[in-house]
């Protein structure tokens, strides 16, 4: 069987990036945490960056870059992530942007599969967590799900499997880089609940790759 990957997202290099204005809007959305807030979801305000520092034009996206801490979608993005995210994330709604649609994914699902003890941390003078330079999972981390956060870092980037970086990757959207952070093997003891767990996950990850296939071809 092979190894589980465990990815982030990183900015892709010039495509357009959406910026929230100012601390309290960007705060409002990174201190989210694990707690459903669509129905109370104020849209925050934001801008939209289609030039760099030289005045050139950036490459128009399906998912503009504004953190590791959560995604940004246009329609047609949500349009094919949506059924694989199930209830993990919130879609929230922003305002100001250059465009009548556009939602902020607020990743909610946490886990603790972190080993803290193994992997290379970056911590604040109150031993909080800053960084995590060098990640060790868990066998848990087989039903953390597509997407997650950790518990120990929710302020942090989010997390995505191998199995939805490649059906990303195959949709043909744009805007979307990751980096791999963590590769290996799940405990012989630890398989066989995950294939039964998460099949219905893996039949819709298979599905929709397949559709996505046929419709390019």
């Amino acid at each position: 069987m092979p190894p589980m990957d465990i990815f982030v997202p990183e900015p892709p290099g010039g495509c357009e990036w959406v910026v929230a204005q100012g601390y309290d809007q960007s705060e409002a959305l990174i201190a989210a945490g694990a707690r459903p807030v669509a129905r109370k979801w104020v849209p925050i305000r934001c801008y939209s960056l289609l030039e760099n520092d030289l005045e050139q034009p950036l490459r128009l996206v399906d998912a503009p870059w504004m953190g590791s801490h959560g995604l940004v979608l246009k329609p047609a993005a949500r349009k094919v992530l949506e059924s694989l995210l199930g209830d993990a994330v919130d879609y929230l709604p922003t305002v100001g942007s250059d465009y009548d649609e556009l939602h902020y994914v607020h990743v909610r699902n946490l886990t603790k599969a972190i080993d803290l003890e193994k992997s290379r941390i970056v911590r604040f003078d109150s031993g909080d967590i800053l960084d995590i330079e060098k990640h060790e999972f868990l066998p848990g981390i087989v039903d953390a799900g597509p997407i997650f956060k950790l518990a120990a870092l929710p302020r942090g980037s989010i997390y995505l499997t191998g199995e939805l970086v490649e059906v990303i990757k195959d949709s043909g959207l744009t805007g979307f880089q990751f980096n791999k952070v963590w590769s290996g093997d799940v405990p012989d003891s630890d398989k066989a609940p995950r294939q039964n767990r998460s099949g219905g996950l893996a039949k819709a990850l298979d599905r929709l790759s397949r559709i996505l296939r046929n419709h390019g071809s």
